[in-house]
């Protein structure tokens, strides 16, 4: 068994036969060479013989090139054994193949059928998916993303936001987008049409079709929104109170409660886009908060904001509270946010005052103190009954004032405590606020053709004619307003006409959007500067809190179909290489068979037997090769007339030339690959037993 064993793992016997293999190989690597440089000599010395085009080559002078070929078959063909050397094996296995021509014809045919049956096949699967491909996304778009707000609620899509990703690296261009729902207004008509708020950046990238009218060219680009602050009014119908933003809103601290199952979500600092600490869920002993300033928030509806005298910024109140930090868990249930020694986290953070139930009653115990303070001190400002007198007549001027402000509701809590609710003061949901433009808009449109039908007129005749139209504005985008508004209704001359038939909508000039206070984008664009770092940038991107989309990843999923797609077609086209292949291992056999006296001639003369294989092997790889360069010719020649047949459907129905057939370099290269490999083996066996034929057994054969 142990020498069965050795025998098996003998690691000199498998070193030699590696060896003997890669010798093989290296021969026929060296042989498919000078078989290459053969053949392009031969080719050459043909057309040297054809009357017009060997007078060209002639008076061009290229009988050095058929020198140099010669001396390039001898230098790779190096032969210091005296023997034969494989530009003569060549030579002699082409007269072989000659003088049984119909059965080499017949072979070399068989391969290429074989080779074109593949070549169709896969060709046809890699030119769909370029056609597709080419159809689903332009070249650009593969180096583009749209970043959209994610899950993530406490960041925007603003001109800060703009500058942090273009401080990216591989980040090319930000483009900033406005998407707004807008009402259209055309004669008697109403439409309700998607509007793009685009710059001639985006216009570029994009690279729409025109079909009639002007490019887009941008316009009023200098402009910077600043809100209307004369005589104390902001937007519609809001007072200004002016304040020192270095001072408190109101002193000292107060007892804040919360709402029954209800969370709410505690920022680092007192601005929209802070970083989350964690969630604040309700206690019944209650927490100590104090009022400060802090970033806008405050309502399209509400009658006053704040706006700091010198800066003339505005500001709107927030509580700020040391309060024990809670998280959410995968399955979106409420669990204590730990810290290192396994204790529940407690942060000081920021909220607004709407999100919580705030005491009545501000005593003057609880005035002296602020947040900071009291925590340092440590100091207990006794029961929370003591402060819970209510102020039911109004005289209490701190809650009065917040109630006025936000409006308010008096609610009790399960121990009988009694809070004031800050809420909205909306009059009605379905009503929208009116905001106007600062200034004079650009006012031009740039509409698509689907959105022409619907207007029923022609692009050359909608050039110049005006509609009306009034923006619907989303939650948010505007600062210092929540809600939904609703622009003031302008007039826009149609400028241009895009092609798409698919989707009613229009672009219009970015600065009308900025016009209208908007400071939260709907979407950016970013460009990469190359197709391979747009995963990188966008995974940094998605790292800031952001989604990300790309026309790649639609690329991806077609690629992907497509490749089993190719390997489906591939492998029926292996069927009839297989087949072919059998026959051409059949035509050496018998070709073995029938020279085998020749066989014992030529080694009777001196031949070698090494020399009498690579005879054998010579003219089987000659037809592999040969079934390979005349599979792909004949592959793609099938492919373009099925192209040709599709493109004339398609011209007369109106569309343009359909290519529905590519062949890639590597493919090719591949393709050739396998013939050489397909001719190397069908003829090694054929090659092995003419080697072993002794000469005077051969002569003797009949």
């Amino acid at each position: 068994m142990k020498d069965r064993l050795k025998k098996v793992f003998d690691i000199k016997k498998w070193g030699a036969s590696l060896k003997k293999m890669g010798v093989f190989t290296w021969d026929n690597i060296i042989f498919l060479a000078v078989l290459f440089v053969y053949v392009v000599r031969g080719l050459l010395r043909w057309l040297l013989k054809v009357k017009l085009i060997g007078r060209i080559f002639k008076l061009i002078k290229t009988e050095w090139l058929n020198v140099k070929l010669t001396d390039l078959m001898y230098v790779i063909d190096k032969n210091e054994d005296g023997g034969v050397s494989r530009s003569y094996l060549i030579e002699l296995a082409f007269r072989n193949m000659k003088a049984k021509r119909n059965r080499a014809i017949v072979t070399i045919g068989g391969v290429a059928l074989g080779v074109g049956a593949i070549v169709l096949l896969v060709s046809i699967g890699y030119g769909l998916e370029k056609l597709v491909i080419g159809r689903v996304a332009k070249l650009d778009e593969l180096k583009m993303a749209d970043v959209t707000l994610g899950k993530a609620s406490s960041v925007k899509l603003n001109d800060e936001t703009v500058k942090k990703i273009g401080e990216i690296e591989n980040v090319e261009e930000v483009i900033p987008v406005v998407l707004m729902v807008s009402k259209v207004k055309y004669k008697n008509s109403i439409l309700d049409v998607m509007s793009f708020g685009v710059n001639e950046k985006y216009i570029k990238v994009v690279n729409p079709t025109f079909v009639a009218g002007e490019k887009f060219k941008d316009k009023d680009t200098d402009f910077v929104y600043v809100p209307n602050t004369e005589n104390g009014v902001l937007g519609v119908s809001q007072e200004i109170n002016w304040i020192d933003y270095t001072e408190r809103p109101e002193t000292g601290v107060f007892d804040f409660s919360m709402a029954d199952n209800s969370r709410v979500l505690v920022l680092e600092s007192c601005e929209m886009g802070a970083k989350p600490l964690g969630y604040m869920i309700r206690s019944e002993g209650g927490y100590l908060g104090e009022y400060v300033w802090g970033e806008s928030y405050v309502e399209s509806d509400s009658k006053v904001v704040f706006m700091d005298k010198k800066s003339r910024k505005q500001y709107s109140k927030w509580i700020r509270a040391k309060v024990p930090l809670w998280s959410l868990d995968s399955d979106n249930r409420i669990i204590p946010k730990l810290d290192t020694n396994g204790d529940q986290s407690w942060g000081i953070g920021c909220f607004k005052p709407d999100e919580v139930l705030v005491e009545l009653q501000l005593d003057d115990r609880y005035k002296k103190w602020t947040l900071d303070s009291f925590l340092i001190s440590g100091s207990v400002l006794g029961e929370a009954t003591e402060s819970a007198v209510l102020a039911t007549d109004g005289e209490t001027p701190e809650a009065s004032t917040s109630a006025d402000l936000f409006g308010s509701e008096v609610v009790t809590d399960a121990s009988g405590m009694e809070w004031v609710e800050f809420k909205s003061t909306k009059e009605d949901v379905n009503k929208l606020k009116e905001v106007d433009f600062s200034g004079s808009i650009v006012g031009e449109a740039y509409i698509s053709t689907a959105m022409l039908k619907l207007l029923n007129m022609s692009p050359d005749e909608a050039l110049g004619k005006t509609f009306n139209v009034s923006y619907v504005v989303p939650d948010g985008n505007i600062k210092g307003m929540t809600g939904r508004l609703q622009s003031k209704e302008k007039e826009y001359k149609i400028k241009g006409v895009i092609e798409d038939n698919n989707t009613s909508f229009y672009y219009y000039h970015l600065a009308d959007a900025k016009r209208l206070g908007i400071s939260v984008y709907s979407q950016l664009k970013v460009l990469t500067d190359s197709q391979e770092k747009l995963s990188g940038v966008r995974k940094n991107i998605e790292f800031l809190g952001f989604k990300t989309d790309s026309t790649a990843d639609t690329v991806v999923q077609i690629e992907s179909l497509f490749k089993t797609l190719r390997l489906i077609l591939g492998l029926l086209g292996t069927i009839a290489l297989a087949v072919a292949s059998l026959g051409m291992f059949n035509t050496m056999t018998v070709s073995l068979l029938e020279r085998t006296r020749e066989v014992g001639v030529m080694k009777a003369m001196g031949m070698l037997s090494n020399e009498v294989r690579e005879l054998f092997l010579a003219e089987s790889m000659i037809m592999g090769v040969g079934g390979g360069v005349f599979g792909i010719l004949l592959g793609f020649s099938l492919g373009k007339i099925l192209s040709l047949v599709l493109s004339s459907i398609s011209l007369v129905k109106g569309q343009g030339v359909i290519n529905i057939v590519y062949i890639p370099w590597f493919f090719t290269m591949f393709i050739m690959t396998i013939s050489f490999v397909v001719g190397m083996v069908t003829g090694w066996y054929p090659s092995k037993r003419a080697r072993q034929i002794s000469a005077l057994n051969a002569l003797r054969y009949e």
